[in-house]
């Protein structure tokens, strides 16, 4: 008789259990605390995970960090997901330029000034410079997603009254007033509003998006851009030229092809007979639960319609990460999309008898609230950020010259991203000139040259917030750009590696900085100047 499989069933250890309840535990705790002390709790997370992992003291074993990096990853597409389920669709559609024009701005000036910088100043190699440049050209998703989240929950505290800040606010007010610019100082989101809903929230997500995928796609250029550079040879030079286009080719036919499929597919055949509806939504008055003929009377709660939008969301989002993982895109741009297509479909149709309350009784975002976000925010989001913690040689960044080197390789790669608000800021300033060039009388009997200099000093004024804002939400690197540093780092396996072990120190030195800066500074500026941020245009 052969002998059956099974896994023996033992009793763990006391230390293995305590160290696991503690790790657990502690990500919470320090969570909060990091949210009130920095207003980004997930550094704290972080910073756990370089303690408990290798970099520090090793207390977690090698396969509890393969898992807790298993789940992190994990917790990181549920948070793209979410951030899908929750974005507005019309307003991603009417200001996708504008975020094509952030994300390459992003994407441009870190490799350009790069190749500036680092052959130069440090005398690395051109692929060297490449490679530490493409490494921070990524924006980190789920960081940006889970700072504007956290702000979000946590609502927005008045800001201190100083007597510096009342006062420019009060001049601003008064020129704003006097020159009668209502779009750049009324019509504020609500204080309810959660930030990724917004104008600058959207547009947000959808540059840190399109750099996620165009990140993949340098990180599939790192292994053949190692072997070309040592053979050159034709055949790689093919493989190097399908490397660019399978993951630019599979995101775009993903983009292209779920609207339409969406649009004539899937939301008439979630529609079909109200057969969506019937299954998604609780029971009502004058509306049944399920299919007659199954005698399922007594059926038909929240908690039962919820239970088949979680099925529903599981069985989409898999199926989209799928397609996207054996196309050559992105995980995360699968999951995102997998979120627009479920609130799309949804979604009732305009003008539809009781479509508030319909609309709610069928949304799946809130269903991912009461049932999947206690899971996340507790553990799988924190594992995520540990995570990356234990994923930086924390000793090796402590020699003198990495030292510097990284801290000011992370000046200027800060500088690159936070400029990344100049096209933010110069939107304003033009959306509001323009519209007060239709408010105001088309043959003035006086001019009025200081009340047009007045107009341009308060449209600059207002156009600060919201760009700093973006500028400091775009700062993070992390998951995206360790994988592109590591995988440069690597090389093709075979001893040859795009980056050297001080160009890599010096790159994690300049990931690490720009992931911690970056959440904090977006928490300071939405907990101080939320309103400001998102401000006529942008709310």
């Amino acid at each position: 008789m052969s002998e059956s499989r099974s896994f023996p069933f033992t009793e763990p250890s006391l230390v293995r259990l305590l160290v696991l309840a503690s790790f657990l535990y502690l990500l919470n705790v320090v969570r909060i605390l990091g949210d009130y002390l920095l207003y980004a709790g997930l550094i704290a997370e972080l910073g756990l995970g370089i303690v408990y992992g290798s970099p520090l003291a090793n207390i977690l074993s090698y396969e509890w960090e393969t898992t807790f990096n298993i789940l992190g990853y994990l917790g990181l597409l549920l948070i793209v997901f979410e951030g899908g389920l929750s974005t507005n669709l019309p307003l991603l559609v009417s200001n996708l330029f504008l975020s094509c024009l952030c994300a390459l701005t992003g994407i441009g000036l870190p490799i350009a000034l790069s190749f500036a910088l680092l052959p130069t100043a440090y005398g690395y190699t051109p692929l060297e410079a490449f490679a530490a440049g493409a490494a921070l050209s990524s924006t980190s998703l789920g960081t940006t997603l889970a700072a504007l989240n956290s702000v979000s929950k946590r609502g927005s505290p008045p800001a201190p009254h100083d007597a510096l800040r009342k006062k420019t606010a009060s001049q601003v007010e008064d020129t704003i007033e006097q020159c009668s610019v209502a779009d750049l100082s009324s019509s504020p989101a609500p204080s309810s509003t959660p930030l990724h809903r917004t104008r600058i929230g959207t547009v947000l997500i959808s540059a840190a998006i399109i750099d996620d995928v165009v990140g993949l796609v340098i990180a599939a250029l790192m292994p053949a851009l190692t072997v070309l550079s040592t053979s050159g040879s034709s055949t790689q030079s093919s493989h190097l030229a399908w490397s660019v286009i399978r993951p630019l080719l599979s995101s775009l036919l993903i983009a292209t092809i779920t609207p339409l499929a969406a649009r004539f597919i899937l939301r008439p055949a979630f529609w079909f007979c109200g057969i969506g509806e019937r299954w998604c939504a609780p029971r009502r008055e004058g509306k049944g639960w399920g299919w007659d003929g199954l005698g399922l009377s007594d059926w038909g709660t929240e908690a039962h319609a919820d239970t088949v939008k979680l099925a529903i969301m599981v069985g989409v989002l898999s199926a989209f990460a799928a397609i996207a993982y054996y196309t050559g895109s992105s995980m995360l741009f699968g999951a995102y999309v997998a979120g627009l297509t479920l609130s799309y479909i949804a979604r009732p149709p305009e003008g539809a008898e009781g479509h508030t309350e319909r609309t709610e009784a069928l949304s799946f975002e809130a269903v991912f609230s009461r049932m999947i976000s206690p899971l996340q925010e507790h553990m799988f989001a924190p594992l995520f950020f540990a995570s990356i913690g234990y994923a930086i040689p924390f000793l090796s960044l402590w020699d003198p010259t990495v030292l510097w080197r990284g801290v000011m390789f992370a000046v200027v790669m800060f500088l690159c991203k936070f400029a990344v608000g100049l096209p933010i800021m110069l939107w304003t300033i033009c959306t509001g000139r323009d519209q007060v060039g239709k408010q105001s009388p088309p043959h003035p009997a006086h001019p009025r040259a200081p009340e047009c200099r007045t107009s341009l000093r308060t449209a600059v004024l207002a156009s600060l917030y919201p760009a700093a804002f973006f500028g400091f939400a775009m700062v993070s690197r992390g998951e995206i750009g360790l994988l592109i540093a590591q995988i440069a780092r690597q090389g093709n396996g075979d001893g040859e590696a795009l980056l050297g072990e001080e160009a890599f120190l010096v790159c994690i030195w300049a990931i690490l900085l720009c992931t911690i800066v970056g959440p904090i500074s977006v928490g300071l500026v939405v907990r101080k100047w939320r309103t400001r941020v998102v401000a006529g245009i942008w709310s």
